[in-house]
């Protein structure tokens, strides 16, 4: 059984809680009151850290053939219409959204599609509610032609998805590689420790979310074609 945590989860918990279950130990063996509450401070750690790697499964109910979900837990910084400059080169909806180190970290598949291409590209760590952190801050693209399995939908075009480090952030991991088909919701990666996912969306797409509005991945829908 999956345990609902990401992988990385265990190379950094396990050893913060190793480390505060000793201090807590000496400290008790020895009486020393210092040495309990250093204890008692890096096993809080140890439950922020396991806190933030969280992976819990989701899905959205009721979902429309034409709608489009979250990709990213946060904050919703950045709504709208402005020229994607690496891939699509035209005016697009520009929907970003920041995650604060407390928000779930794992980034799922807005909607229906193909992965046409993947980039990364190494910068630097600016905050990542900068204006200018979709300019240069590490980050990865993923340049995605939509295909609604419904005939009937008006879903049509290419979208791109950018995990973009932020200024604790040092990791931006893609698990989905060119080629690969993705369903609405799916897991496609996550980022580490703080840092923001941007989603530019073609003509015919009308947002239902506006700057300051609180989303989840995979559950909150952004808009629909």
């Amino acid at each position: 059984m999956k345990l609902p945590f990401m992988p990385e989860a265990w190379s950094m918990f396990l050893p913060v809680l190793a480390g505060g279950g000793f201090l807590l130990f000496a400290g008790s063996y020895w009486d020393n009151g210092f040495l309990i509450f250093i204890g008692v401070v890096v096993l809080v750690i140890a439950a922020l850290i396991l806190n933030f790697f969280r992976d819990f499964e989701r899905s959205a109910k009721d979902l429309k053939a034409n709608q489009v979900i979250s990709p990213a837990d946060g904050k919703v910084v950045i709504v709208k219409n402005e020229v994607e400059k690496f891939f699509l080169k035209k005016t697009s909806v520009h929907i970003a959204i920041f995650m604060n180190p407390l928000n779930n970290h794992v980034q799922r598949a807005p909607f229906d599609g193909k992965v046409i291409k993947k980039v990364y590209h190494a910068g630097e760590f600016l905050a990542a509610y900068d204006d200018k952190a979709d300019l240069v801050n590490e980050q990865a693209h993923l340049l995605v032609e939509l295909k609604s399995k419904d005939k009937k939908s008006k879903a049509k075009g290419q979208i791109v998805i950018k995990q973009i480090a932020g200024l604790l952030c040092r990791r931006v991991k893609t698990d989905v590689e060119a080629g690969d088909t993705l369903s609405r919701g799916s897991r496609i990666g996550r980022i580490l420790l703080g840092s923001r996912v941007d989603v530019f969306m073609p003509k015919g797409f009308k947002s239902k979310v506006k700057v300051g509005d609180q989303v989840k991945a995979g559950v909150t829908v952004l808009g629909e074609f």
